[in-house]
């Protein structure tokens, strides 16, 4: 488990989408159960490779398959994996970039594989980066469980408040391993901002240092913990670095924080005591009858004017005969 969320930052430094770095980590996670394994071993590609159903694949991370399709064409434009296709059978997925332990080679790959095998990467030539959050001592705990002596080691190295890390081991329910993921996706998070924006390694982007930070990202956690539970995500570590990194930017002082403004209505009392009167206007005030005669009247007056210019032509016409 350890190993996939490092994989998982790693991808996210790499510039991979959210999308692209879940299904990537699945086809990792299980290139650890197929190295070593001669069934899944291709002597024709000199490596191992990952069976893997878009189908399977897209219930693992809540997509729709024609989704992971997509995201694999992607992955592959991008060298990040090869496909090999078989004749009524599921692709074979190679990964070129796969970092293994030394120690697969000599306990369960076959002695030409160990020797020959040039389709992963030995780690030992791979520059990890600087996000570690590795912070546990070699020596073993003692009086205290692993969760807490990594808590009070983070807090000390990283510079995250106490309360912060809570809130991170209540949010894993106690999972060591999810609480140094988000850990990772935290310092990732900031890093990219701060990097992005030329700001890295200065005062106002260290935990320590940052009192807003201090005081802040604890609540901003909270908040988007509650978010992921209340909408039920299981997949939400794309999620969480796009928030932190909103987060970090107003954090940062280099954008406004969002203000949420409320409509200010003018209130209006009414009397216990006092019944509600509501003006009418004239023409509602009228009765059914007098509006009938308002009616009648009008008309008559208009067949009486229409008499008087009739009269009026008439005298007209005989003048001019």
């Amino acid at each position: 488990m350890e190993q996939f969320y490092k994989q998982y930052a790693q991808f996210e430094e790499e510039g991979l989408k959210p999308n692209e770095v879940s299904v990537l980590s699945h086809l990792y996670d299980r290139m650890n159960l197929s190295f070593g394994r001669k069934a899944y071993y291709d002597k024709k590609q000199n490596g191992y490779y990952v069976i893997y159903t878009r189908e399977e694949l897209a219930d693992k991370i809540n997509l729709v398959a024609s989704t992971v399709s997509r995201i694999i064409k992607k992955l592959s434009d991008k060298k990040w994996i090869v496909i090999k296709k078989q004749f009524n059978a599921p692709n074979k997925y190679f990964l070129p970039k796969f970092i293994f332990e030394k120690r697969h080679a000599s306990e369960n790959a076959p002695s030409h594989v160990a020797k020959e095998d040039s389709n992963q990467t030995d780690p030992s030539q791979t520059d990890r980066g600087s996000n570690t959050v590795n912070t546990e001592s070699n020596n073993k705990y003692t009086g205290e469980d692993k969760l807490t002596q990594w808590i009070k080691s983070t807090n000390s190295v990283v510079g995250l408040t106490l309360n912060t890390l809570k809130i991170i081991q209540k949010f894993s329910k106690n999972d060591l391993e999810e609480s140094k993921h988000i850990v990772r996706i935290i310092l990732n998070s900031r890093n990219k901002v701060a990097k992005q924006n030329k700001i890295e390694h200065t005062v106002v982007t260290q935990f320590e240092s940052n009192k807003r930070l201090q005081d802040d990202l604890g609540k901003q956690l909270d908040h988007i913990f509650s978010y992921i539970k209340n909408h039920g995500y299981t997949s939400y570590y794309g999620y969480l670095t796009n928030a932190l990194k909103d987060y970090f930017k107003i954090a940062f002082g280099l954008a406004e924080p969002t203000k949420i403004v409320k409509p200010k209505g003018q209130n209006v009392r009414f009397s216990d005591h006092e019944p509600f009167k509501e003006e009418l206007p004239d023409w509602a005030k009228e009765t059914p009858e007098e509006r009938k005669n308002k009616r009648m009247e009008a008309s008559k007056e208009q067949e009486d004017r229409k008499a008087e210019l009739e009269a009026k032509l008439a005298m007209l016409r005989g003048k001019l005969a």
